[in-house]
């Protein structure tokens, strides 16, 4: 079947939307967005990428029935084109080769998941600055300098990041960068990836809601529960989480709680 010309239906002032472009077997398309909607989406998106035990992509389903997410809004028209200024539309066996449908919904969630998207310049740095901050916690958290055997603060470590000319990506969400990132700010401050065994023992009094908290900021690997009530376990956490930890266990049970380093 031969491409079709002819714009999108209804009008539309091309100046309020943005292309999106998808490249797929060797297949070029593309979609129109409203750039405010595909922007709330795609944050949904990294959310749900970052709440991922593996590396299991997101499936289609996961799109199409997020109520979060309406694809409706996003997209003015589910025409898929070759070519959005010269309203060339694409043909049937071209979107049946890559997408394998040639229904209008299914194909935008694609977009979605696989397109390039011509952000703003505004909304680049909006993200940009989002995710150096949760770059940031992240290594804050789960890194020490191990000189000292502590924690860097966040601003040591944007300053370090800063000297290291460290460019985020858009395209990643901020755990897929961490590697690339500490492996460069290694080279400026002393920095180390480490990881501690914790045994803690909290009264009876205090258990059950010191275990949520344990639960929330470290890996129970051991759990048992003693006959007067109370709880002892082994946990694993990232060691600039163990000050945050023994704080925030310390002024629940008023300092009645117990702990011992295992190893480092």
């Amino acid at each position: 079947m031969s491409q079709s010309r002819g714009g999108p239906k209804g009008n539309f002032d091309l100046g309020k939307y943005i292309i999106v472009k998808v490249r797929k077997k060797n297949l070029y398309f593309e979609m129109i967005a409203d750039p405010e909607e595909a922007w709330k989406a795609k944050q949904v998106i990294n959310d749900l990428r970052k709440q991922k035990k593996d590396e299991s992509e997101i499936e289609l389903e996961e799109i199409l029935h997020n109520s979060e997410i309406t694809l409706s809004d996003i997209y003015p028209t589910f025409d898929i084109f070759t070519n959005v200024k010269k309203a060339i539309r694409s043909n049937e066996e071209d979107l049946i080769a890559a997408f394998e449908t040639v229904e209008g919904r299914n194909v935008s969630a694609n977009f979605l998941l696989v397109g390039e998207f011509s952000w703003t310049h505004e909304q680049r740095q909006k993200w940009i600055e989002k995710k150096k901050k949760q770059i940031i916690t992240i290594l804050s958290r789960n890194c020490i300098n191990p000189q000292t055997k502590k924690p860097h603060p966040p601003k040591r470590i944007e300053k370090a990041m800063e000297e290291a000319k460290i460019s985020i990506n858009v395209d990643k969400t901020a755990e897929e960068q961490i590697e690339t990132v500490l492996k460069m700010i290694a080279v400026v401050i002393p920095i180390r990836m480490e990881t501690i065994t914790m045994a803690i023992k909290i009264p009876a009094l205090y258990a059950p809601k010191a275990y949520n908290t344990i639960d929330k900021l470290a890996q129970i690997k051991k759990s048992e529960w003693q006959t007067d009530g109370s709880w002892v376990g082994l946990v694993s956490l990232p060691a600039g989480l163990q000050m945050e930890l023994l704080e925030k266990l310390n002024k629940l049970t008023h300092g009645k709680m117990q702990s011992k380093l295992i190893n480092k």
